[in-house]
């Protein structure tokens, strides 16, 4: 008398094989998409007018910027200080970069 065994049923293969087909076909559904690729280009920083005040969002390509409106060199990249809550001039991109402060422009 011969034991038959489950691997030799093709209803278990069957089965087997719609599971992985639903499986790949719902997991990236599941799963938190990618965030999208980077252009290759510098990031946008939060400049600051030592002047005004008043915020600009820009490339970080350089520690002084002229103003779009004045066209004075005014612009310095800037930090935000959670204790008094508002952005303030930081030191140049070098150091930023050093600290970790280099980060992509975001409201606080």
């Amino acid at each position: 008398m011969q034991v038959k065994t489950i691997l030799r049923e093709p209803q278990f293969w069957a089965i087997g094989v719609a599971l992985l087909i639903a499986a790949w076909l719902l997991v990236p559904q599941w799963m938190p998409s990618r965030p999208p690729a980077t252009t290759g280009g510098p990031p946008e920083i939060r400049y600051i007018c030592r002047k005004s005040g008043e915020l600009f969002t820009l490339a970080a390509t350089a520690d002084s910027l002229p103003h779009p409106v004045t066209g004075r060199l005014t612009l310095v990249p800037a930090v935000f200080e959670r204790r008094s809550g508002k952005w303030k001039p930081g030191p140049p991109l070098a150091v930023m970069h050093r600290r970790g402060l280099l980060t992509a422009a975001s409201t606080p």
